[in-house]
């Protein structure tokens, strides 16, 4: 049986570690909600031009790099955070990009966390800081243009982009998504170099094109992720408080029983003593 104070101790612990989860939970909610209503005002661009522009790429141009790909290597860009406390999120995410990885596969790290979660070998690895809500769309652009003008200076046959996706308060999932090369739909009869006006060139509307798909998935698939980040921070700290009332409650149990064990030594002591004052009282009056 452990001492009345060290249980006292760990009792005053762990209601100091509930109290902390409690705030966390109510920043993360607090952060959640003030994500979406930046998240609401962003127009999903992706999806648009992958689906008005990208099949109007004209038959000539599909055999350029960027749309067949490069000779070989991937380039993985994974999308985590510089804070934890989000469960198993981050480790998921960078799970699936592992398994995605090859032996020659290049990396883009944003977040601090995907650097100490990789544990495959890296050859070529660049770490950036996950950018504030207020950054997100100028550095993630930049970003973008990065991504292009190494997959063809490298001509690297394909680069993904594995990140958090945010479902609902209470779900996240891991998202991989193909950026280059582009994605086009399977078309029979995709149009012709006549059925297609290009200025100044194809080859030049083909590479601005390729960097408005990237930078608009980046920026997109941070905005998912930062939802996703803050609901499973939320959701780690309810799980987190639930747990520690259950240590609490046995904590608290045990401290008590140790008080009426301990109560209960000295009534046994008390009597006891009662007893032989009583005994020692009586044999100095049959003394006399």
């Amino acid at each position: 049986m452990r001492s009345q104070k060290h249980l006292r101790d760990e009792l005053r612990f762990v209601t100091e570690c509930n109290t902390f989860f409690d705030v966390l939970q109510q920043v993360a909610v607090a952060q959640l909600r003030r994500v979406d209503e930046l998240a609401a005002r962003q127009a999903v661009e992706s999806d648009l031009i992958q689906r008005e522009y990208l099949p109007l790429v004209p038959a000539p141009l599909r055999a350029h790099p960027l749309v067949r790909g490069g000779a070989s290597g991937r380039l993985l860009v994974v999308m985590t955070s510089d804070e934890g406390l989000v469960g198993p999120l981050h480790s998921l995410v960078m799970r699936e990009a592992q398994e995605r990885a090859e032996a020659d596969t290049r990396w883009i790290l944003v977040g601090q966390r995907g650097r100490r979660l990789l544990t495959a070998a890296a050859s070529a690895l660049d770490v950036m800081p996950m950018p504030t809500e207020e950054h997100a769309d100028d550095t993630l652009r930049r970003l973008g243009r990065v991504i292009v003008s190494r997959v063809l200076r490298e001509q690297l046959r394909d680069a993904w982009l594995v990140s958090a996706r945010y479902v609902s308060a209470s779900r996240q999932e891991v998202a991989c998504r193909q950026l280059l090369p582009l994605p086009l739909p399977p078309s029979a009869s995709p149009p012709s170099a006549d059925d297609v006006i290009a200025e100044p060139s194809g080859e030049r509307v083909l590479e601005a094109l390729s960097q408005s798909w990237v930078e608009s998935v980046c920026v997109d698939a941070f905005w998912s992720a930062r939802r996703a980040e803050f609901a499973a921070k939320a959701m780690h700290a309810e799980a987190s408080r639930q747990e520690l009332a259950k240590r609490n409650r046995l904590v608290r149990h045990e401290f008590f029983k140790a008080q009426h064990e301990r109560v209960d030594v000295l009534v046994r002591e008390t009597c006891v003593v009662q007893r032989q004052a009583s005994r020692r009282s009586a044999d100095a009056g049959a003394a006399r």
